[in-house]
């Protein structure tokens, strides 16, 4: 019965959504958006792509969120929970949120703290699709005495919580869904809800023609008031330079994911401003540690000897890239500034020769029945991470290391069963979020292989484990930064992946454009409803 009354509701959710796809009239303000690739999903539970968290910013909403400096929010919480303000207990175990009142979702159904459970156990349901827990199942359990008040006990004392439950400050992301909807599905996979969902932010979903286009429209009901803008048209656009024509022409606006290897034609664009801005985004070499060959870190280490990252950042990336030292972002708990290694293909080869690693007559490497031959995997519409496998291909092969280019599509990419979660690579060029707290360890510790992390490079190092332990059993800012900096450094030693530079966010958008101040976070578009058009 409750599965029936679930579908029935989530039915007339879908149909009002349906009605209000009615043609606006021509005075309606609409932003044009330029978007390369196209979510796997709308429902922000399910999804691990950047444009996916970036439109969850716009059609749901989170507990906290980030404004334009990167500093945390509260969003549907009044308050971020601290020590200091006593939404933290003094043992670290217990968080206490309070909920806005009179926040509704887009059907009408009011918000409430029943939401917020039904988020966390839907997250938690091992039938669902979900790419990452960290944080969630940290929880033990969670109490809501009334409407507007959510009182989360944890197994343990963890310092990371408030920077990942139900935030949107970093990977794996997650929004808050509607319990009166999805209560009683057996999973959330294959739910219609996921192509038209319901949602409490500025901006419902009144259409997905996939492949095409995804058109948002104001909610007059949104929390904060009625937003500046009546609609966002996302246009699906196979490539950059496709986009770059749109925008010569004037029929887009905005650019949802600008490519850094257009970044100099976007400068010259007469009717566009073009800036740069803080992010922390890191461009990365992934590396599949379990594969023969790769599991060696004498290979690991001559690759990032072999690879020129000063001219990456000049070649590819056009001045938008910067020098990486970390794997955090500058200013971060635990930051360690580790020196750069030198560029220095010679260097390399003596390494790869000293671990037994000898050319043969293609002037591959071979050791044994090993050959030092990889297939490197990149999102095919993209120029520049083409560009990038490119740039790196040769370079790996000037130290007989032999490199494949394989383009996928950005939807498949990273999808739950796609090549990077189901460890069917070798290499693969990625942009992630870095995390705002040091803890790494649903990421590289021995213990975070699927399904019990994300630990896609299948990493494990005793010694790294060791230092993010320590790192969670304190909340003393002093005795974290010294363990996570024990933790940075045995990263840059043990090189499970390569970071290869930060990306600045490009911003492309029309001069008519006002109020748009993006975060630095995985979800940029924190402030939407202040957006206008003049």
């Amino acid at each position: 019965m409750k599965r029936l009354a679930a579908a029935a509701a989530l039915a007339v959710a879908i149909a009002s959504g349906a009605h209000a796809a009615r043609a606006p009239a021509a005075t309606q303000s609409v932003l044009r958006v330029a978007s390369r690739g196209e979510p796997d999903s709308l429902n922000p539970l399910l999804s691990q792509q950047d444009l996916s968290y970036a439109l969850a910013s716009l059609i749901f909403s989170h507990l906290v969120t980030a404004d334009g400096s990167g500093t945390p929010i509260p969003d549907l919480a009044t308050e971020v929970p601290t020590l200091r303000n006593g939404g933290i207990s003094s043992d670290g175990k217990t968080y206490r949120y309070h909920l806005r009142h009179g926040v509704t979702w887009h059907d009408g159904v009011a918000f409430t703290s029943a939401d917020v459970r039904f988020s966390w156990q839907a997250v938690m349901n091992p039938r669902n699709d979900i790419f990452g827990r960290q944080g969630y199942a940290e929880v033990a359990a969670i109490d809501t005495p009334d409407r507007y008040t959510v009182v989360v006990h944890l197994k343990r004392r963890y310092p990371p919580f408030v920077s990942q439950f139900f935030t949107d400050l970093q990977e794996d992301a997650k929004a808050l869904v509607p319990a009166h909807l999805l209560r009683g599905l057996p999973d959330l996979n294959r739910a219609a809800y996921n192509a038209r969902p319901i949602g409490t932010g500025p901006f419902r979903v009144v259409e997905w023609r996939r492949g095409e286009r995804i058109r948002l429209a104001a909610f007059p009901a949104y929390w904060r008031g009625r937003p500046g803008l009546d609609r966002i048209d996302f246009s699906i656009v196979p490539d950059d330079a496709t986009i770059l024509n749109l925008l010569r022409s004037g029929q887009t606006d905005f650019v949802a994911n600008p490519s850094a290897d257009f970044y100099p034609q976007y400068r010259v664009l007469t009717d566009y401003v073009t800036t740069l801005g803080r992010s922390n985004v890191m461009e990365m070499l992934l590396s599949n540690d379990a594969r023969p060959g790769l599991r060696d870190l004498a290979v690991r280490r001559a690759m990032v000897r072999a690879i020129d990252v000063d001219a990456l950042i000049e070649k590819i990336t056009h001045g938008v890239g910067e020098r990486a030292y970390d794997v955090l972002p500058p200013g971060t708990l635990g930051y360690v500034r580790n020196p750069p290694v030198p560029f220095d293909p010679t260097a390399a080869r003596r390494e790869l020769d000293a671990a037994g690693w000898r050319s043969g007559a293609d002037g591959v490497r071979r050791r044994g029945g090993e050959r030092l031959s990889f297939a490197l995997i990149y999102p095919a519409g993209s120029s520049t991470e083409r560009a990038l496998g490119v740039q790196i291909q040769a370079m790996l092969h000037a130290v007989g290391i032999d490199v494949q280019l394989k383009g996928y599509a950005y939807e498949t990419i990273f999808a739950y069963d796609g090549p990077i979660v189901t460890h069917r690579y070798d290499l693969s060029t990625a942009q992630n979020t870095l995390q705002l707290d040091p803890d790494y360890s649903e990421y590289l510790t021995c213990a975070a292989f699927r399904p019990h992390g994300e630990n896609d490079d299948l990493y494990c190092d005793a010694a790294f484990d060791a230092a993010e332990r320590a790192g969670l059993a304190s909340d003393d800012p002093a005795v974290r930064a010294r363990a996570y900096g024990i933790a940075e450094r045995r990263i840059a030693a043990t090189v499970p992946f390569i970071p290869l530079y930060l990306l600045r966010r490009i911003t492309v958008a029309t001069k008519r454009l006002r109020g748009y101040a993006p975060a630095p976070t995985v979800a940029p578009w924190w402030d939407a409803w202040r957006w206008r058009l003049r």
